[in-house]
Parts: C-alpha cells; sequence; structure tokens
C-alpha cells in the first residue's frame, strides 16, 4: 500500500517514520523548503558574531521514562537534557508570584487562598465524570481542584501554552487532563504516567525534525499539494508542482484550515467542520540582555489576565538551553496578543520593555532584538471542538485521514502520542 502524507511537520513527520518502522512505503510533500513546520530552530548570533539561536516554536518538549516521546528521542538518537526546575512565577496583582515545581507544594503557595487549597486537596475524593458531554476547561478544573485553581493559576498557565482565554476553551484543549482523570484522579494519573520533565535537544528543538526527516526517503519539500481527485478502487490522486501522485491512501497533516481548502471539492462536511476550527497567531519578542539574577537562573514568568492587557508572558531560553546565547547575555521570549486584546504601547518594542521592568525593575535595555510573528501558530480548541473534529473525521471518505496538532493536542508530546494512539487504534 502507497501512502502520500500532505505536510511535513512534526505531525507528518512522526506518522511517516512510524508507518516507515511497520514496512510502509511512504511519501511526503512538504510545502516548505524546510520539513518540521513551527518546530524550527533559527542560528541568532550575538552582535559580536558569536553563535546563538532562538526558536520559532515550542523551547522543548515534556518527556517521562519510557512514554512515546521518550522512546522516538531514543530511536533517533537524538541527546536531550533538561534544564531542571528553575524558578518560574505568575505575575498577579502587580508582583511575581512563586509557582511550585511539584503539585503539592501549591499547598504554601501564596498563589491561592487557605480555602482554595484545602479544596485542591479533595481532588482525589472528587467522582470521575463521563467524557460526554463535552466540558468546558475551565469548568473541568473547577470541577477536579476547585474555583480557586481555576480562577487564580489555571488563566495565566494556559495563556501561556495557548495564547487563548482560558474560559473559551474546551477541556480537549489539554488532553492530558482527561487521561489523568480516567484513572481516578489527576493526581493519580499524574502517578501513574511517571513525571514528566521538559527536554531539550542538543541544537535546539530544529534537531527533533532534522532528526527524522534524514531518516524519511520519501521526504519531498517546496512541494505544495494543489488537489484532489477520487479514482476507482478507493485510490486517490494528488497534484501539485508540476507532480502527480496515484495512492491507495492519502493522510492530510496540515493545519485545519489548509485541509479544509483541499478536501471542499470531495469531502464538503469535512472541510466545513475543519474550517470552523480557530487558529491564534502570536507576537514574539525576542532580545538579550545582561544577566539578571535570578531571573537568568529561571524558566521565567507568566502574567494574570487581564492583567497583561496582551502581554503574556517571558520565557527565558538562555536557562532552558544554554546554547541558544552566550554566557554573557540573558536571552528572553516575550508572547504578545494571541487571542486576548493587546495594548497598543506593546505594538512597539519601547512599550514592551516598559511592562517587562513594569514587573522586573531591574531589567536593563536590551542589547539585541528580534520580533517575530506567528500567524495561526496555535490551533485554539473552543468549547465544541470535539463536536468539530468528530464531524471532520465522519466526513472523510474511505483511504483519507486528518493528522493535526489540532486533533491530538498542542504540543510535541501530544502529536507524538496522538500518533502513537492512532496507528493502535
Amino acid at each position: 500500500m502507497t501512502t502520500l502524507i500532505l505536510g511535513g511537520g512534526i505531525s507528518g513527520l512522526v506518522t511517516a517514520w512510524e508507518l516507515q518502522k511497520r514496512g510502509a512505503e511512504v511519501e511526503v510533500w512538504e510545502a516548505q523548503e524546510t520539513a518540521g513546520g513551527w518546530v524550527h530552530t533559527m542560528p541568532w548570533p550575538d552582535p559580536q558574531g558569536r553563535p546563538g539561536h532562538l526558536e520559532r516554536g515550542p523551547q522543548g518538549v515534556l518527556i517521562a521514562p519510557g512514554s512515546a516521546a521518550d522512546r522516538l528521542f531514543k530511536e533517533l538518537d537524538l541527546e536531550a537534557k533538561s534544564p531542571g526546575h528553575g524558578a518560574r512565577w505568575v505575575g498577579k496583582g502587580g508582583l511575581l508570584l512563586p509557582v511550585p515545581s511539584a503539585p503539592v507544594a501549591l499547598l504554601f503557595s501564596r498563589l491561592m487562598s487557605v480555602s482554595a487549597k484545602l479544596r485542591m486537596m479533595m481532588e482525589p475524593f472528587i467522582k470521575v465524570r463521563s467524557k460526554e458531554p463535552e466540558e468546558g476547561l475551565s469548568a473541568f478544573v473547577a470541577r477536579r481542584l476547585g474555583r480557586g485553581v481555576a480562577e487564580d493559576l489555571l488563566p495565566a498557565m494556559v495563556a501561556g501554552i495557548l495564547a487563548a482565554p482560558a474560559e473559551s476553551l474546551s477541556v480537549d484543549a489539554l488532553p492530558k487532563l482527561l487521561q489523568w482523570e480516567a484513572a481516578g484522579s489527576l493526581f493519580q494519573g499524574m502517578r501513574q504516567g511517571g513525571r514528566s520533565a521538559l527536554m531539550v535537544p542538543k541544537g535546539g528543538m530544529g534537531m527533533l525534525p532534522k532528526k527524522l526527516a534524514a531518516r524519511i526517503p520519501g521526504l519531498r519539500t517546496g512541494l505544495r499539494a494543489e488537489g484532489i481527485e477520487a479514482l476507482d478502487a478507493g485510490r486517490w490522486r494528488v497534484w501539485g508542482g508540476g507532480e502527480v501522485r496515484e495512492v491507495d491512501r492519502l493522510l492530510l497533516a496540515l493545519p485545519a484550515f489548509e485541509a479544509a481548502t483541499l478536501l471542499g471539492p470531495i469531502a464538503p462536511q469535512s472541510a466545513e467542520a475543519l474550517g470552523d476550527i480557530p487558529y491564534t497567531s502570536v507576537r514574539l519578542r525576542n532580545s538579550r540582555h545582561a544577566p539578571l539574577a535570578p531571573l537568568k537562573d529561571s524558566f521565567g514568568f507568566l502574567v494574570h489576565p487581564p492583567e497583561g492587557h496582551g502581554f503574556l508572558g517571558a520565557l527565558v531560553p538562555s536557562w532552558i538551553d544554554p546554547d541558544s546565547a552566550p554566557s554573557d547575555l540573558m536571552q528572553l521570549r516575550v508572547f504578545l496578543g494571541g487571542a486576548f486584546e493587546m495594548d497598543r504601547s506593546l505594538s512597539e518594542s519601547a512599550g514592551v520593555q516598559r511592562v517587562l521592568n513594569s514587573w522586573v525593575p531591574e531589567l536593563g535595555e536590551a542589547v539585541q532584538i528580534r520580533e517575530e510573528f506567528a500567524e495561526r501558530a496555535i490551533p485554539r480548541p473552543v468549547l465544541g471542538h470535539r463536536a468539530r473534529v468528530e464531524a471532520a473525521l465522519g466526513g472523510l471518505p474511505k483511504g483519507i485521514d486528518w493528522i493535526s496538532n489540532a486533533r491530538f493536542g498542542p504540543g510535541v508530546r501530544d502529536v507524538i502520542e496522538g500518533v502513537e494512539g492512532w496507528l493502535k487504534a
């Protein structure tokens, strides 16, 4: 059986790799000249020309021992390190409040009231709810952990991951939550799954797609599919860029909006459902500063909406991945906008620096700045997402499937585990 995968991002590359391992004949078409999608490490030398880099997408991937991601990294012989458990904060009420690295330590945090902490301790005794009907993310967290966690901690965390208001999202936005609840409680599920650590490949996250691409002989870059046509005997013809392929199976490893365009003429129900899945764009400001303790040895901070007015938070890539900047510079990565209304002052770099200084007054001016715009980079699983995905999959003709982080979850870990589960189904 010949399989053509449209899209050479992480979803397409992982799927191709797993199918190859099972003996399938696979070809991948990627529209861009480089595979990997948003998982891409870009060189960024300092003003003196010393090497450094920044990430176009995620800074790392969460990996638990023995997990699908752990197995994949070992198969690829991909060296990765964890930065450890550096300090992290939530900006709230004009203060940076420490976030404990372990859930139990939240009992001693200033982020929540005593009553909220006592309610959180009751989580193991809360009855497991059926997955149906679909539940909102904030409602799920409030049900399991209490309103204090849902209102005081969740909004900043979700803004930092999905750049969207937690109250607008489906619980399917963070699929691990449902997996953990299925174990009897969130705490029990986390214990059974093993503790995950943020891991960063040597050379940056871009090494993951590079390693995968090097092992997929059928990968074609710079080749965009333009149309799909049904043939006899359940086969499919795909064309684009002067190329034509006739295949037994077609996998669309594409964002929902791109898959919808291709599916419109042959699967209108699927195209309509996929077109209804919203995506979020994020503005990114990368900067380098003189090192500032304790920020230089930390993960960074996230700001509790709506206090940030579109300023979502700042990570410290030079701590997460020391190779990202020379040792005498501290690199920051600020996230702006997303699905939140952004203050006009943040449209200028000076405005971003002022907000940074409002949280970290001692931070000096940037010696280097680079801005990026991640257009429609993050799927936004608003309430009703499950029904949209089910309608999209239900309307697909035989021999076609859709593989995407909008289906499996936003993180690299979610995609790797999602592909594994899809192959077992």
